[in-house]
């Protein structure tokens, strides 16, 4: 990037900083890149302008508040929670003067949580401040945890017995305190769970994972990291397990509590909810011969929210569309088959990617209000020899002929805005072009250190599809599920 654009780093460490060197003629530009990146971060993010009236926050930040851009743009900060004058602490100013963030834990009563707070103000070159941007994490959990394990033990023994579920402490790997309903979980006796090693309750086929987990929470002092297990019970009756586990304090010592829930049930149901998804996915396609199309298709989750679909126009043309819903699960499937719906009513009207693309996102506009959807369309005329692709949200993909590639297709995502703009590619194909469209997933391919793309060079379509798969399965063993759903379509020119 150029120092006339910007630069934007955030960590989340409690170490936040974001630096932003623009001229005030390119705030606009900002706000549309910024609010790409914030999207990405799970706190809340809220950017203020600096008459500290509200720009606009991330996606956490409208979830978190059960609102949207229009009914929070210029308020004043303390208006979104019904006050009518500045808190008595607020740290704009301080951040303004200081130039340093501002960090501190607040209570706000308006919303019944506790909430850990930085703000930091984006000083433009003339020193003057451009926006303020405030971090808010939910701590409200951490605190009632901490305020619960302050007390004597047997205020700890009285909390977990007053909790439905199977709860368990763990320090050093040894469980020291746990409930009648993991007693019963295990069919152990008190005395026989308390002492043991937590790993001796797991099969084997985790406890590598497991291991490294355990080390990151405590590391990390992490919160509410949750993971799902096979189980095998006393009656030989296996069951899936889901494990939400938290850092704490024991008696001075780090420790883990877990909170186990058997999702046996459930996971039956949303197996059939997977089957059914992974029976709609498209296994052949059409212009055989002309094309050999290869795709991989990874949930993160039982079910996923990504989704593709190449559709056979006519002997010369093809058009496909490549699909991301923010989000996963069964609500990203559910916006899945509805829109594969709208997909299919407009590849009827034009086959012409960028009227598909701006048709769709005007019907997001009133049918899916804030559940944004990222797409790449893509059409190829074998007539023309001609390759044409348009990018909302999904912005990037890799052309490969004598040398790999990567191809930007600029474009906000679906229902976004009313008048998005998108680009498009118009590439001339020969015998032997290969083009890689995917998504989020594997934003890998685009490493800087390019050793995924040099293979590229030299496998095969089909070689590298198992490369592909290969890489994302030993992920999946090795930290027990990707962080979101990876999708492919890689075609190439006969």
């Amino acid at each position: 990037m150029s120092s006339e654009e910007k630069k934007v780093e955030i960590s989340q460490n409690n170490t936040e900083l974001i630096d932003v060197i623009l001229d005030k003629e390119k705030c606009k530009m900002l706000e549309k890149q910024l609010n790409r990146i914030l999207n990405g971060i799970p706190d809340v993010i809220k950017v203020y302008n600096n008459d500290y009236t509200i720009s606009f926050f991330n996606e956490a930040g409208y979830k978190f508040y059960n609102t949207n851009l229009e009914e929070v743009k210029d308020k004043k900060c303390y208006e979104i929670l019904g006050r009518t004058e500045k808190c008595l602490d607020c740290s704009f100013e301080a951040a303004v003067q200081t130039k340093d963030m501002i960090s501190k834990e607040r209570y706000i009563p308006e919303l019944n949580k506790f909430m850990d707070v930085s703000c930091n103000a984006v000083i433009g070159e003339d020193g003057e401040p451009l926006y303020i941007v405030e971090r808010l994490r939910d701590i409200t959990e951490k605190r009632v945890l901490q305020k619960v394990l302050e007390e004597r033990e047997e205020t700890y023994k009285q909390a977990i017995k007053s909790i439905p579920d199977p709860v368990i402490i763990i320090v050093d790997n040894i469980i020291v305190l746990g409930n009648l309903e993991a007693c019963k979980l295990f069919n152990l006796s008190y005395d026989k769970i308390i002492g043991s090693n937590i790993y001796k309750h797991f099969q084997e086929k985790y406890l590598k994972s497991l291991h490294k987990r355990y080390r990151n929470i405590l590391l990390q002092k992490k919160i509410k990291d949750i993971s799902e297990y096979e189980f095998i019970l006393s009656d030989n009756k296996v069951a899936i397990l889901q494990i939400s586990h938290s850092y704490i304090s024991y008696k001075g010592k780090p420790a883990i509590i877990a909170i186990i829930r058997d999702v046996t049930e459930i996971k039956k149901e949303l197996n059939k909810a997977a089957e059914i998804q992974r029976k709609t996915i498209q296994k052949e396609f059409p212009a055989e011969g002309i094309v050999d199309i290869k795709t991989v298709y990874v949930p993160a989750d039982i079910v996923s929210g990504d989704f593709y679909r190449i559709y056979k126009v006519s002997e010369t043309l093809i058009v496909g569309i490549l699909v991301d819903v923010r989000g996963k699960g069964i609500s990203a499937a559910l916006s899945i088959s509805a829109f594969d719906v709208l997909c299919f009513q407009e590849i009827a009207v034009t086959n012409e990617p960028m009227e598909i693309v701006k048709n769709l996102n005007k019907k997001l506009i009133d049918y899916y209000e804030e559940n944004y959807i990222a797409v790449c369309c893509f059409s190829i005329d074998f007539s023309k020899k001609q390759l044409k692709v348009v990018g909302a949200g999904i912005n990037q993909f890799i052309f490969q002929r004598e040398k790999v590639e990567e191809k930007i297709v600029e474009g906000t995502f679906l229902g976004m805005f009313e008048n998005s703009e998108f680009a498009q590619q118009i590439i001339s194909l020969q015998k032997g072009d290969r083009i890689y469209f995917f998504t989020d997933g594997l934003d890998f391919i685009l490493d800087e250190d390019k050793v995924i793309q040099t293979y590229m060079e030299d496998a095969s379509a089909l070689e590298f599809k198992n490369y592909i798969e290969e890489f994302l399965n030993d992920t999946i063993l090795d930290v027990g599920k990707l962080k979101d759903d990876s999708t492919m379509i890689l075609i190439e020119v006969l």
